[in-house]
């Protein structure tokens, strides 16, 4: 709970203009039935009108006061309710973009979207009632109960024997709720997990004839949460008609006692109706206070789950003083570069020694599992090394600070991501000042300048999520655009051409190489004519450098580029 409180100690204002609102709802409530007792005891049972009008005066100032103050109150707990929800995604969204991919990984997509929905949600109801009852429903109750005793004591009988009662049962539900919530989270977590695999994974499952597998796998989760969440709704349920018998038995014995009372002249027919309207309020703030703590195990939960993303370390991070200034990068060196995946028995990067320097280009090629992808993923630092460093102009790049280091990458991943928009927002997302001359001229370097002239809105064409109106090609291209234009100090292309065919391939190689002769070019393919003519062509195999030439000299002294070479049938002939 402290997390919530640290997020409400940012709306103090609002918080003190919610007690003052209390205050007012409270005097209006309990101020209503001592009123009518008057009415009844000196007006209708006297027959003296004018006292009966003078009162009515009262009574609808009092009321009025009291609609006041529950505007004010519901004013307060929803603005800060919706505050509080807005800040906690902010920061979960902020925090989550620290994280590596091996942390993402290790949470769980499905479990940091539920996490900023389903969780922060909870809080937002918590903290709406929180606001509306923590503070109004133990005054009400504290001072009706004190009245009761005060103005007839012995008509106190009813409440004392009621609350007890009703404290005990709460403790046992707020037990018994608390496990079954945190169960109801991880199964949402799961079925949220099934779910985005089943719509990331349609393809897969249909041409593989999974349907009818993956939709029982989707129905145990689905019942398993079904049944956590039944177990839940039955205690919930149980508690108002329970509450409703406590309160009828309250009542009768009151009435019991009070009829006595009257026929004995120890109380008057307008007090026991006063008393009668207190019992109401003792039993609805109890009702309020217990709806309250029934919320308060989910929430706790939900709390906590919040809580532990918020404050894991991400394991990549700036160090206490990182340098903010560096000049262009003029050479990128790897130093014993050695890396292993968490919780990996052996490292997939051994001993990697490299020099790369401004104007070049360097080419990886290797087997699948070699480490390409993994080597040039050091590079921006979406993961760290274990031994060794990776340097730009001499300096670790640990030293830099993470927006700098980033700053100079252009980085273009196999898998083009593009993002629901338009051509020209995707491409801006590179170079967010771009003008339209920049923006075209980057895209005739990609080759993506045609189709998008093709396209009816031309730049401002849409582009749906992820893409998905657009081809391979298109997209893998418009992923080029957007790191051209940003005319960084290092391009790092991870097989960023196999989608292409082999004249755009040519062609936008051409284009780009003649543009980056003042950028270091990083490039991981498998097809061996997109990165012939680079200046080193580095040969990985099992995570360690087996040779460094150019394409002819490979060609003539290493085995493992010869084996490639001849199953891409580019022994005898080259495109270039």
């Amino acid at each position: 709970m402290k997390l919530i409180f640290k997020y409400l100690k940012k709306y103090k204002g609002l918080f003190l203009l919610n007690i003052v609102a209390i205050f007012l709802v409270a005097s209006a409530e309990l101020g209503l039935p001592f009123i009518i007792s008057r009415i009844i005891d000196e007006g209708i049972a006297k027959k003296e009108m004018d006292v009966v009008y003078q009162f009515v005066i009262w009574l609808v100032s009092v009321a009025i006061l009291g609609a006041i103050g529950n505007i004010v109150l519901n004013y307060c707990a929803s603005r800060t309710a919706a505050y509080i929800m807005k800040d906690l995604r902010n920061d979960i969204f902020a925090k989550v973009q620290t994280f590596s991919p091996n942390e993402i990984q290790d949470i769980g997509i499905s479990s940091i979207i539920t996490r900023t929905t389903t969780d922060v949600f909870q809080i937002l109801n918590f903290v709406s009632t929180f606001y509306r009852s923590a503070v109004l429903a133990p005054i009400m109750l504290i001072l009706t109960v004190i009245l009761i005793i005060i103005r007839a004591p012995q008509l106190a009988l009813s409440t004392i024997f009621v609350v007890p009662i009703v404290v005990i049962g709460l403790f046992i539900i707020i037990k018994v709720t608390k496990k079954l919530s945190e169960r109801q989270q991880k199964n949402l977590d799961q079925l949220n997990l099934v779910t985005r695999e089943n719509l990331t994974g349609v393809r897969v499952i249909r041409a593989f004839r999974k349907g009818p597998y993956e939709q029982e796998r989707f129905s145990k989760v689905n019942d398993s949460y079904t049944n956590t969440s039944i177990k839940l709704f039955r205690i919930m349920v149980s508690i108002e008609p329970v509450f409703y018998f406590l309160l009828n038995v309250s009542i009768l014995i009151l009435m019991w006692f009070g009829a006595k009372y009257i026929e004995a002249q120890t109380i008057s027919l307008g007090q026991l109706v006063e008393f009668l309207d207190y019992q109401f309020h003792v039993m609805f703030s109890i009702l309020t206070f217990s709806l309250l703590f029934m919320m308060f195990p989910r929430t706790m939960v939900s709390s906590r789950r919040i809580k532990e993303l918020l404050e894991k370390e991400p394991v990549i991070k700036n160090i206490e003083n990182p340098i903010t200034e560096i000049e262009p990068i003029h050479e990128v060196s790897f130093n014993n570069v050695t890396f292993k995946y968490p919780d990996a028995d052996e490292p997939v990067l051994k001993n990697i020694n490299l020099k790369a320097k401004k104007g070049e280009v360097i080419a990886f090629v290797g087997s699948t599992g070699s480490g390409k992808s993994t080597l040039i993923n050091l590079i921006p630092r979406l993961y760290d090394v274990t031994e060794g460093n990776i340097s730009f102009n001499g300096e670790d790049i640990k030293n830099l600070d993470l927006n700098l280091l980033r700053s100079k990458i252009g980085f273009i991943l196999q898998k083009a991501l593009l993002f629901n928009g338009t051509i020209a927002s995707n491409i801006l997302f590179g170079k967010e000042d771009a003008t339209e001359e920049e923006m075209i001229e980057a895209a005739k370097i990609a080759q993506s300048y045609e189709f998008i002239q093709s396209k009816e809105k031309g730049l401002e064409d849409r582009v749906s999520e992820l893409g998905s109106n657009l081809s391979g090609g298109q997209k893998q291209r418009l992923s080029i655009t957007r790191a051209v234009v940003k005319k960084p100090d290092v391009y790092i292309f991870d097989d960023s051409f196999s989608a292409l065919d082999y004249k755009t391939d040519f062609e936008l190689r051409k284009a780009l190489f003649s543009k980056t002769k003042e950028s270091i070019v990083f490039i991981v393919a498998q097809r061996l004519s997109s990165i012939v003519a680079a200046d080193k062509i580095v040969v990985l195999h099992h995570g360690q450098v087996v040779a460094i030439g150019k394409h002819e000299e490979l060609i003539k002294n290493c085995q493992i580029y010869q084996e490639i070479a001849l199953s891409q049938n580019l022994i005898e002939e080259v495109m270039i």
